[in-house]
């Protein structure tokens, strides 16, 4: 008991310590859904670490890709992982600040619908059997309930040709978001996140 209270202290004080490496003003300005009541904190959370990467990559890649601690989190996926982490660095260290996302109830109520029928069905990917598919981009996060570990999954992208979840999330074209959280039959947690 007492290695897991240090471990999640260690955890919290890590993640405080990164978050204090971006000015107050950056936070603000990436943390575009604070205020809406219609999200939960891990939802909002999604959104500011997308906003944070897509806002400030360079930043983003040196406070929190580097030191991204994929172990922490229960799974360990070997060698291969460092191989897209360091694919993902590479990517912000090249990318230009772009605007951040901001809130779409259209996309929020896709999110939600997609949410609950692949966590019920226990699907995967994006074939909806009875959910529209009416967004421009999607991507979906499986495993993992905190934002900061739902936006690594996607970011980095392990073992996925093409990188086509971090393509999404870091494409200037997207304006606005919608992001559900839940409960997932196969994996435990999904995440949903819909843009336009």
């Amino acid at each position: 008991m007492k290695t897991v209270l240090l471990l999640l202290i260690s955890l919290t004080f890590t993640v405080a310590s990164q978050a204090q490496a971006f000015t107050k003003a950056q936070l603000d300005s990436a943390n575009t859904c604070l205020s809406n009541a219609a999200m939960t904190k891990e939802e909002k959370n999604v959104v500011l670490y997308i906003n944070l990467a897509r806002m400030y990559p360079k930043q983003f890649a040196k406070v929190y890709v580097a030191k991204y601690d994929i172990k922490a989190t229960g799974f360990d996926y070997g060698k291969a992982y460092e191989t897209d982490r360091a694919a993902l660095i590479k990517r912000l260290n090249e990318t230009n600040p772009m605007a951040p996302l901001t809130f779409a109830q259209d996309l929020q109520d896709l999110a939600v619908c997609w949410a609950k029928e692949s966590g019920t069905l226990g699907k995967v990917g994006h074939n909806r059997v009875k959910c529209p598919p009416s967004y421009n981009g999607e991507c979906c996060s499986y495993g993992f309930q905190k934002g900061i570990d739902i936006v690594m999954q996607l970011l980095v992208d392990y073992n996925v040709p093409g990188y086509g979840h971090r393509e999404l999330l870091l494409a200037p074209r997207f304006k606005e978001v919608g992001v559900k959280n839940g409960a997932h039959k196969t994996y435990k947690f999904t995440s949903v996140i819909d843009m336009k």
